[in-house]
């Protein structure tokens, strides 16, 4: 009755009948993903023999409405959306933000929207930055889908910014002392092995492993996606070198990239023991998958073991490594390659950071 087929980047579904004029009709999801296009295609083809819906009567180019204002062409993008592709939870969070836009900036007529409208909409107030490059990634999406349906002229609107501004909203450096790590991970031995007695916790399932993962991200630097997502195939023991990114796992850059730690024994080591335990090379090499497990067991410990520091969180290993390192006069290039920074600036950071931080032990020692 229906079927999936690519053409290009994106996905179409075919409806073929022999009695309708074209005997072919292509509905486009407008999705590269398979998995949305298929989800797509069993909800078209349930309504399709429930007479619910029929491809033949979508609307041609020919028969677009014509809008005058955003906010009318916003009300029938999140509509049309939400009838064919967004889930529930999609509807709830885009189509609450498109609309909140509608509110702002509805009452321009489409031919006068430009990017400064949108820009201006995203970067308002003083939304976090995590805040707006949501709004941007959502956004974004309403503009492509107006161009390709040629609502927009393709150099009316260019690409959607984040104001620099704003950038010090970024990211806050938040680090581990040694000591703190010392403690942290002092704690969580001892109350694993106070379960353990008491048969809260059982030799299976445990919280020591923890102890493992978080000198591993203070070692490594690595973000806690790329670690719940390792895998025992993606350690190489003959070189030493950690490939992050699988069949499985996107990282941030998109590219798969290695962590060579050949010379770095304490994670050589930690590897070692955690490559004892698995059997597949399938097997996540920290046996856990879940993010929001992960960090409500990290919190509830580091609520308990350092409880005027719970500011801090699972990326603050991350940032602790490059403090560290920065500390112990590794150049900043190398420090850069290591936490895989996509521009040293973000490095630099760090670097005017610490700067601060030996001014301020400084100043303590010398008074």
């Amino acid at each position: 009755m229906a079927s999936l087929i690519k053409s290009g980047k994106k996905y179409y579904i075919q409806f073929c009948d022999s009695k309708r004029n074209p005997r072919l009709k292509q509905i486009p999801t407008e999705t590269s993903s398979k998995t949305a296009a298929r989800k797509l295609l069993r909800k078209l083809e349930a309504e399709y023999v429930t007479g619910a819906y029929d491809p033949w009567k979508t609307e041609s180019k020919e028969e677009q409405h014509e809008f005058s204002s955003l906010k009318e062409l916003i009300d029938h993008y999140v509509d049309e959306k939400s009838k064919t592709f967004w889930s529930a939870n999609t509807i709830l969070t885009n189509g609450k933000l498109l609309k909140k836009m509608g509110r702002k900036i509805g009452s321009l007529p489409i031919e006068k929207a430009t990017e400064y409208h949108f820009n201006k909409f995203i970067n308002a107030g003083d939304k976090a930055y995590s805040t707006r490059v949501g709004y941007r990634a959502k956004i974004t999406a309403f503009v492509n889908w107006c161009d390709e349906q040629k609502y927009f002229m393709s150099d009316q609107v260019g690409k959607l910014k984040i104001f620099k501004s704003n950038i010090g909203q970024e990211e806050s450096i938040n680090y581990f002392t040694k000591e703190d790590i010392e403690k942290l991970a002092s704690y969580i031995s001892a109350k694993v092995a106070k379960d353990l007695t008491t048969g809260r916790q059982s030799n299976n399932r445990n919280a020591l492993w923890l102890v493992d993962f978080i000198h591993w991200q203070r070692l490594s630097g690595m973000r806690l996606s790329e670690t719940l997502n390792l895998r025992v195939g993606d350690v190489n023991t003959d070189t030493w070198e950690i490939t992050i990114g699988n069949a499985h796992f996107v990282t941030k850059s998109k590219k798969k990239q290695v962590l060579p730690i050949e010379s770095v024994e304490p994670l050589k080591e930690i590897a070692r023991s955690k490559l004892a335990e698995c059997s597949s090379d399938e097997d996540r090499l920290f046996g856990h998958s879940c993010r929001r497990h992960t960090n409500r067991l990290f919190n509830k410990y580091l609520k308990k073991a350092l409880p005027k520091k719970t500011y801090l969180n699972i990326h603050s290993l991350r940032h602790t490594c490059c403090i560290e390192l920065l500390r112990a006069g590794v150049p900043i290039y190398t420090v850069q390659r290591w936490l895989r920074h996509a521009d040293v600036k973000t490095t630099q950071r760090y670097a005017d950071l610490l700067n601060m931080d030996i001014s301020e032990q400084v100043g303590r020692a010398l008074k």
